[in-house]
């Protein structure tokens, strides 16, 4: 599998060749070490609709010694990489996590930094807002106090608000957080993480993406990202969110996956009859603390049921 990656971050290091081309070689099922062996690119560059889609690649590595020096780039990278404790892992990976494959578009490839193991295990994905209201943080602040007994990993954005809120009850909790990203895993995003990544990873958790490693931060990349987040949890929780917010889009993949969903409110907040009745399937409604008892028996039921297999609404 060397080989694939080396040549997967070649690749990337090409001026021009982007997140999309190499989604689109993975699509086309085309080994990436193909580009760099003179023996099979010719049948390439036979076929014209490949030829042009992947003309900028053609381009770059036109001589032997151009192929060779971007393996060259490519076999540094991925010795760097190895050094800091970061995986490329392809969809064909075992350690790939199979919570993945239950998207229409999963990654054909993640980045993961520390330890890759949490992705395996039962998760939480708790996200929510940047701006966090009184009763928003203490109901991220409650269900970090539910973790230990829960003993389940957590998934998050890394953001500021809600979202470290969540990976840092995890750490004090003594359990993985784990924290996906809208950016390539070289960037340090949102500006001040840095310290809170270390932790992470220190903590037994991991940093994921599948952006590449310089790629940089956009709002579709965010909607993207939203659901692998979606996708890794076992149950979904949205603490603080409004219809028209980013987090929405975390609720409306982990609808369309069928994970069960939390909706909890304090009584000082309105009743969530804005919820769109679309999103209420495999979802329960809870005021806390009052419903304590349900909100720890709808997390430990989910984690034991098959997403596709519980119907609450």
């Amino acid at each position: 599998m060397n080989k694939e990656h080396i040549s997967f971050l070649a690749l990337c290091d090409l001026r021009g060749v982007g997140f999309e081309t190499l989604k689109k070689i993975s699509s086309e099922r085309i080994k990436y070490s193909s580009f760099f062996d003179l023996e099979i690119r010719p049948e390439l560059t036979k076929n014209d609709a490949l030829r042009t889609k992947f003309s900028k690649i053609f381009e770059h590595l036109d001589t032997p010694a151009s192929c060779s020096g971007a393996l060259n780039e490519g076999r540094r990278k991925l010795d760097y990489f190895e050094r800091r404790g970061v995986s490329l892992v392809f969809r064909t990976d075992e350690r790939y996590p199979k919570r993945l494959s239950d998207l229409n578009d999963p990654p054909h490839w993640i980045f993961v930094e520390g330890h890759i193991e949490a992705l395996q295990r039962n998760s939480v994905a708790a996200v929510g807002s940047r701006k966090v209201s009184p009763d928003g943080k203490w109901l991220a602040t409650y269900f970090g106090y539910c973790l230990k007994e829960l003993s389940v990993v957590t998934v998050s954005g890394l953001a500021e608000g809600i979202d470290q809120i969540v990976h840092r009850a995890s750490i004090a909790s003594g359990l993985p957080t784990i924290a996906v990203l809208g950016t390539g895993i070289l960037l340090n995003y949102p500006k001040g993480s840095e310290g809170l990544r270390q932790e992470i990873i220190d903590g037994g958790g991991c940093i994921v993406t599948e952006y590449l490693p310089n790629d940089s931060f956009s709002a579709r990349n965010f909607v993207r990202r939203n659901r692998i987040q979606a996708a890794l949890g076992d149950v979904v929780f949205p603490i603080e969110w409004g219809v028209k917010s980013g987090t929405a889009h975390t609720v409306k993949f982990a609808s369309d996956l069928k994970r069960p969903i939390m909706y909890a409110r304090t009584p000082m907040q309105a009743e969530q009859d804005w919820i769109p009745s679309n999103l209420l399937h495999n979802s329960v409604r809870l005021t806390l603390p009052q419903e304590h008892a349900a909100f720890l028996s709808f997390f430990k039921d989910g984690l034991i049921s098959e997403p596709t297999q519980k119907s609450l609404f």
